[in-house]
């Protein structure tokens, strides 16, 4: 079953894709500077697509580390102040026998 719903996403889009490059395959210019190359728009466009994407995914791998840091340093916290509720607890215990 997963199987053929793989098929029915994956066979449209590669014919999408296919299509989206026929359509793209004109040679586009692109300065860069120092160099100078024609590349067809859809590798151009295919390229800043996987671009963006790795970008992103590097900035939310970053956020994520970023996150779990703060969330190990108030888990550390939360422990500590449990320890001393508990030290606190204890002794107003003794203080009131």
């Amino acid at each position: 079953m997963i199987r053929f719903l793989s098929l029915l996403v994956s066979i449209p889009l590669i014919i999408i894709i296919a299509a989206f490059t026929f359509k793209n395959a004109q040679l586009v210019s692109l300065d860069l500077f120092i160099i100078q190359i024609s590349l067809p728009m859809a590798a151009i466009l295919l390229i800043s697509l996987l671009t963006g994407f790795a970008l992103g995914y590097l900035f939310n791998i970053f956020a994520l580390v970023n996150q779990k840091k703060k969330y190990l340093k108030l888990k550390h916290k939360k422990e500590t102040l449990k320890g001393l509720s508990e030290i606190l607890k204890s002794s107003d215990k003794q203080s009131n026998d």
